[in-house]
């Protein structure tokens, strides 16, 4: 799964407002509690499993350059433009109108 810098931060701007709209106002004699709504959990596993992908995948990087090295490496532009329609895609989708 891959998540675009742009996703990440609407993801985390959600956050944020969910964050400003549930500051609970302080109590005297009440115990600070901790609640996370579902919005906030996603955002934990996503921050969570973003830990374990390296920001450069070098087994790739490794084949791609042989690859050009040898002159086999081909560009498909059909799989080009198939990617950045879904990626404008996901990203339109993304966005809200508020």
């Amino acid at each position: 799964m891959k998540i675009s810098p742009k996703q990440f931060q609407q993801v985390m701007e959600v956050y944020r407002n969910q964050m400003q709209k549930t500051t609970p106002t302080p109590q005297s004699g009440h115990r600070d509690s901790l609640s996370l709504s579902g919005d906030a959990k996603a955002v934990k596993e996503v921050r969570e499993m973003m830990k374990f992908i390296p920001e450069v995948r070098q087994e790739k990087v490794d084949a791609l350059k042989t690859a050009i090295e040898q002159g086999e490496y081909k560009v498909d532009g059909e799989q080009v433009a198939e990617k950045l329609l879904q990626r404008m895609a996901v990203d339109r989708f993304m966005i809200s109108d508020d």
